[in-house]
């Protein structure tokens, strides 16, 4: 077999593994999204299957501030960055379940990133939060008309 064609069928098997290999860690990795709007509460979801007995888990932020800890199955503010005292509710009744989720009241713009639900040495599980500004009633006018008019010119289109 010629070299050049060996070389190149070479190269196009190495992308196309790679290829694989990124769609198959995207896949694995995937990261649960949530939407919240300031001034509101947003839940972040945390369910570890394979709890231990006296298992514990800890909720952390981009930046590794602490919002809640689990020891022992017990909730446990005391290591709570300040940024989010008073505004971290956990579901105690849940825990039994292996459900970890927390709630997060008055939400803000800085409250906007990534945050983990860590249960050592197992499963990671990362949360994407996005906080955005209330729309204004002017914004909610301008989308609605521009929607009817897109509409209305999508069936002038169909008629004629």
């Amino acid at each position: 077999m010629n070299p050049a064609i060996s070389l190149f069928l070479f190269h196009r098997c190495l992308l196309f593994f790679m290829v694989h290999l990124l769609i198959h860690n995207v896949l694995v990795q995937s990261i649960e999204t949530r939407e919240a709007i300031v001034g509101h509460t947003v839940i972040l979801p945390c369910s570890i299957k394979s709890t231990l007995e006296g298992g514990d888990v800890f909720w952390r932020d981009e930046k590794q501030a602490t919002l809640v800890d689990f020891v022992k199955g017990k909730e446990d503010f005391s290591e709570q960055s300040p940024e989010y005292r008073g505004r971290v509710q956990t579901f105690q009744t849940e825990i039994a379940n292996g459900n970890f989720s927390i709630k997060l009241s008055n939400v803000t713009l800085y409250d906007s990133g990534d945050y983990t639900c860590h249960l050592p040495p197992g499963p990671v599980q990362s949360v994407k939060l996005s906080v955005k500004e209330a729309p204004k009633n002017g914004d909610i006018t301008i989308r609605v008309s521009s929607l009817f008019l897109l509409g209305f010119s999508l069936l002038y289109s169909l008629v004629f």
